[in-house]
């Protein structure tokens, strides 16, 4: 009995880990997503990251509560059965899902491809910038044709590995400026408006991540129960909220030097005690930063494939359409990054945030409650008969 409760907590961990390895992209990374949607608006950054990781646990535990009840798992399948309350709206909320998803699989996995070659090129002067996305791209199709299993094994070493990464970078940070933090909090953010501006930007970091939802349910086929949805949901929070507040707290810290930094985490460890070992961890955190989403999204993306394959020929999809599906989307987004368009991408991240929030954010949540409310109403309708 041990045994078996001791694998679905492995399981559930898995998953979670998947989840945060799909968050840590290269925006998180270089500590450039902190700055824009926390840190620049004061020491609210010390909260609104807990807040931006509750609202997205809430949006995929009900999203996975779902997907292991009905045992649907890649992200259109998946939508189609959820928003069935709905009615006509139902594919439109189907579409919008599958449109968001496809948006940000381009652009995070774009962003990822152009970051990881520049600091290949960097370590390596002798390889060239397009060789080192190459390279990224064939490593990543490697880890998403053989399911699930493999992403979330591949997920759970690579977030163990980003996690140590960032203690080391992030501790150092804060042990050597903590009395820097007391005097940024005494200070009233008053450059960005105040608390409402700092909550919305909040809300908009949780609607971008929550644009991610197929790259969740395509592991979840390894959950079995509401008991291990509550598992997951839970681990991935606190591992999630931890690792969010310690980077933007470590951010804070050189407020309002940081603001104007490109890449803010590069700064943190030239001032944060790091020395030699914090450089070298900041681009091994950056490198494993574009492999781990890169591998949540595209596998998220060969999921949809494979699953229409398989309805269209009513047979499971074979090897070789797991490799092509994941070969289309790679190449695609190694397209992205080859043609430089890194400040357009990051204006991307801002407007995909703002257009989650009432597009799938909302309306997740608004059928999850609707679900409650019916499910509890229902014992009552049979009393009385």
């Amino acid at each position: 009995m041990s045994g078996n409760s001791d694998s679905r907590w492995g399981v559930c961990c898995s998953v979670a880990f998947v989840w945060f390895a799909t968050h840590f992209g290269g925006g998180f990374a270089s500590g450039r997503q902190l700055v824009d949607f926390y840190v620049k608006y004061g020491w609210y950054a010390v909260f609104t990251p807990i807040l931006s990781v509750g609202l997205i646990a809430l949006v995929l535990w009900c999203a996975w509560q779902f997907a292991v009840r009905h045992g649907v798992y890649d992200y259109h399948s998946w939508s189609v059965r959820y928003f069935e309350p709905l009615g006509w709206l139902e594919p439109v909320f189907s579409m919008l899902i599958e449109a968001m998803y496809l948006i940000i699989l381009l652009l995070a996995t774009g962003v990822a491809f152009a970051t990881g070659g520049t600091v290949l090129n960097h370590i390596f002067p002798d390889i060239p910038y397009h060789v080192g996305t190459v390279g990224l791209a064939v490593l990543i199709l490697s880890l998403t044709i053989w399911g699930s299993g493999t992403v979330r094994k591949a997920s759970t070493v690579m977030s163990l590995l980003i996690i140590a990464g960032m203690l080391v970078i992030y501790s150092s940070n804060l042990v050597a400026n903590f009395p820097r933090l007391l005097q940024v909090m005494r200070e009233l953010p008053e450059a960005e408006g105040g608390f409402w501006p700092a909550l919305w930007q909040s809300v908009k970091y949780a609607a971008l991540q929550c644009s991610l939802v197929g790259a969740y349910t395509a592991v979840a086929d390894g959950l079995r129960t509401a008991r291990d949805v509550n598992r997951t949901t839970l681990l991935g929070f606190c591992v999630n909220a931890g690792m969010l507040t310690l980077a933007s707290v470590g951010a804070l810290l050189h407020f309002p030097a940081i603001l104007s930094e490109r890449a803010p985490v590069t700064y943190i460890t030239q001032h944060g005690g790091g020395g030699a070992l914090g450089v070298v961890l900041v681009s091994a955190l950056i490198l494993l930063a574009v492999v781990s989403t890169g591998v949540g999204l595209i596998y998220g993306s060969t999921r949809r494939i494979t699953a229409w394959w398989s309805a269209r020929t009513g047979r499971p999809a074979s090897r070789k359409v797991d490799v092509a599906a994941s070969a289309v989307y790679v190449v695609a987004s190694w397209c992205v990054a080859s043609y430089g368009l890194i400040p357009l991408i990051a204006k991307g991240y801002a407007w995909v945030g703002a257009m989650s929030a009432p597009l799938i954010v909302a309306p997740i949540l608004l059928v999850a409650f609707w679900r409650v409310l019916r499910t509890a109403r229902t014992p009552a309708v049979a009393a009385e008969g």
